[in-house]
């Protein structure tokens, strides 16, 4: 079986942190088929950082994917022409992989552009497609009135549409996606990467945030939650973020007004490598989102053995479990006194480190990686059965 993705988030050797959950998922799908990635980047992106590239397309195989990244053409702060734009600017380059990869799906990632371009060329070469949607694609982009016709039509086309969370899941079927062609698949964890190991060695005293540093991520709410968890007596609770983003540079300095630089650190964004050490040095990771699909980092943080305060968002329910096998605390969005409560009750529970590790669905990625290839194998024998 011959499988093109489509979607823009896959890592670069330029963006070597871009969504490394699309990484694991390829690569173990790679194990069971011949694959081939393009991955669509803006002209504006790559004009800031690799103006020298606007003109071709870098292919890479480093990653163990052999995928391409064309620039695309469209307006910037213009969305509404951005899946159009890719469909126009790739319609060479596709061809040209379609002549030496006659591909028998495609699978696209993110609901648009990334979907309703992919659907144009399966239209196009008459072939079936599947995507998968994985948090603010789904929740966020059909509200907006000139992109919601664009998605719920290629949601249409799609043979099947694979939810990272039963949330996701349920909002793709509000769009009109019949339920049969939903499947539900969180995402896993590399159990071999994130395993339970002693603090002391990678120790930065308590807490963990690693994302990025964005509104809908609510790290702004976590510095108010570590203000009030000092009023609450635990001025000892250290904080330290790893991530980039928009509000890097005022969340440090609210961090200077509330007079916590000396406990409070955000470092700025680490290479994936490095993330389980810092996972492994924290006796909590807190997740405060404001939205979610089905996050990772949880994942990760429960298969090293640590438990998860988190936002009440998304499919995070679905991971955090809080009955007899309760591997963290929930608490509601953007609240940031509910935020230093949870906090502070996960810090003062004993937590057994090899039964949150056994709270974890999936412990390796080739287990996605196999559902992938039953689910594409499957659309492809129903498609060339007409």
């Amino acid at each position: 079986m011959k499988v093109l993705v489509l979607t823009h988030h896959y890592p670069s050797k330029r963006l070597p942190t871009m969504a490394p959950y699309s990484f694991h998922t390829y690569r173990a799908l790679a194990r069971h088929c011949e694959l081939r990635l393009v991955a669509p980047i803006a002209w504006w992106s790559r004009a800031r950082a690799a103006p020298r590239e606007l003109l071709e397309a870098p292919r890479e195989a480093h990653t163990g994917v052999d995928a391409t990244f064309p620039s695309y053409w469209s307006v910037p702060g213009v969305p509404r022409l951005h899946a159009r734009a890719i469909h126009a600017s790739l319609r060479g380059l596709m061809a040209e992989v379609r002549r030496e990869f006659p591909w028998d799906v495609i699978l696209a990632a993110w609901a648009y552009p990334d979907t309703v371009a992919a659907a144009a060329f399966a239209e196009e070469t008459g072939t079936p497609l599947v995507t998968t949607v994985l948090g603010s694609d789904i929740n966020d982009s059909p509200e907006n009135p000139a992109l919601r016709p664009q998605i719920v039509r290629a949601l249409g086309r799609c043979q099947r549409v694979v939810s990272v969370s039963a949330a996701l899941g349920e909002r793709v079927a509000s769009l009109g996606v019949p339920r049969e062609r939903v499947v539900v698949l969180h995402n896993a964890v590399d159990g071999e990467r994130f395993t339970i190991r002693d603090r002391r060695a990678p120790r930065v005293r308590l807490g963990l945030y690693a994302g990025y540093h964005v509104p809908e991520k609510g790290v702004d709410v976590l510095i108010e939650a570590m203000d009030r968890l000092g009023k609450l007596g635990r001025d000892d609770v250290h904080l330290l973020t790893v991530g980039g983003g928009e509000l890097l540079e005022p969340l440090r300095a609210r961090v200077s007004a509330l007079g916590m630089r000396g406990r409070v650190r955000l470092l700025g964004w680490a290479l994936p490598a490095e993330i389980p050490e810092y996972v492994a040095a924290c006796d909590v990771l807190v997740l405060p989102s404001r939205r979610e699909g089905c996050p990772n980092v949880i994942l990760e943080a429960l298969a090293s053995g640590r438990p998860v305060v988190a936002s009440r968002v998304g499919g995070v329910p679905e991971l955090i479990r809080e009955g007899e096998e309760k591997n963290g605390v929930l608490v509601p969005a953007g609240d940031a006194d509910a935020l230093a409560l949870g906090l502070k009750e996960a810090l003062e529970r004993a937590w057994d480190p090899a039964a949150l590790r056994a709270t974890v669905e999936s412990l390796s990625w080739d287990l996605i990686g196999d559902r992938y290839r039953d689910l594409l194998g499957e659309v492809v024998r129903d498609w060339k059965k007409g």
